[in-house]
């Protein structure tokens, strides 16, 4: 059986919706469940309620799991740095409790999404490899890398088979804005609040932007493949989009400019991020196949119908 923890959010909803169609067990795990998923998904899924800082049921859960998708996450690059504590303990703690509780268990392979935005810092060398240098200048890095840390270090002592996916900027149907995260759902958040669209700093921070599809191939990849063993792989689109490039083609795909508005760029965030992808191509026979411009009309007609 497969255990997606964070089942409810962007990442999990999609991640299911792919495992159901390929008819793999699935238990469902995230703090709450949203009815709609239950009811699109009668069949199939083993839905449970709970939340990661809730030990017991979190070592409940695993009963009969072969295989994790960790996608829980409290923290966000939004929230800047701002409640530093809140993260190592809401984060960092209950997600090692959980891990040995995985080891216990029995678990044959833990995957975890990591942040391929956050855990490099800046100066880094661009397409960014694997084995850059780790420098995190947000607290929502230092988690991210920080269970990393854990995960290697059980894969050593106990041989725990893990891979950890440093996933881009992930984009796509279904993606709500929260916790001051993601630019397309935030852009989409203020028009639809008729308030104006804002550009961090001069706007041409540059990101990498990952359709929500390309992302769950990736993953369904490390489920399957035994090349993925104990690594750390890169996913992206391996290009790098300015916030200005992403606004302008959003309003080129709706046929409309939004009002904007210029605010101070944040200390947290890092000028250039994109991520080299070829480890990607050699050990999961991945590569990302949505074009930027589709992937993201796409998103915007299914927001347009939500709306």
């Amino acid at each position: 059986m497969i255990g997606i923890y964070g089942a409810n959010g962007f990442i999990g909803r999609h991640l299911i919706a792919r495992l159901v169609s390929r008819k793999l067990p699935v238990r469902a795990v995230s703090r709450h469940i949203g009815t709609d998923l239950i009811d699109r998904f009668p069949k199939g899924v083993d839905f449970l309620e709970g939340d990661i800082q809730d030990s017991f049921t979190m070592a409940s859960s695993l009963q009969g799991v072969q295989t994790i998708v960790q996608l829980i996450s409290t923290s966000s690059p939004g929230l800047q740095n701002r409640y530093n504590v809140l993260d190592i303990r809401d984060n960092v703690i209950p997600h090692v409790e959980f891990l040995q509780s995985a080891i216990l268990a029995g678990v044959k392979k833990y995957i975890f999404i990591s942040s391929g935005g956050t855990v490099y810092g800046p100066g880094a060398k661009t397409p960014i490899r694997e084995d850059a240098p780790t420098n995190p200048i947000s607290s929502h890095g230092l988690t991210k890398l920080a269970i990393e840390k854990y995960l290697q270090m059980h894969g050593y002592v106990d041989d725990l088979n893990y891979v950890i996916l440093r996933v881009a900027n992930p984009f796509g149907p279904g993606q709500a804005f929260r916790k001051g995260q993601g630019l397309i759902p935030a852009v989409l958040s203020r028009y639809s609040l008729g308030q104006p669209v804002q550009i961090i700093g001069d706007g041409r921070a540059q990101r990498d932007y990952i359709f929500i599809d390309d992302v769950i191939d990736a993953i369904e990849a490390s489920i399957a493949r035994e090349t993925a063993h104990k690594v750390i792989i890169n996913v992206g689109s391996g290009r790098a989009r300015s916030i200005l490039e992403v606004v302008d083609a959003m309003e080129s795909v709706l046929g409309f400019r939004f009002e904007r508005e210029f605010v101070l760029s944040r200390k947290t965030d890092v000028d250039v991020n994109v991520l080299d992808i070829r480890r990607a191509r050699q050990l999961l026979d991945w590569a990302p196949k949505t074009d930027f411009r589709q992937g993201l009309a796409e998103t915007l007609l299914d927001a347009v119908k939500m709306s």
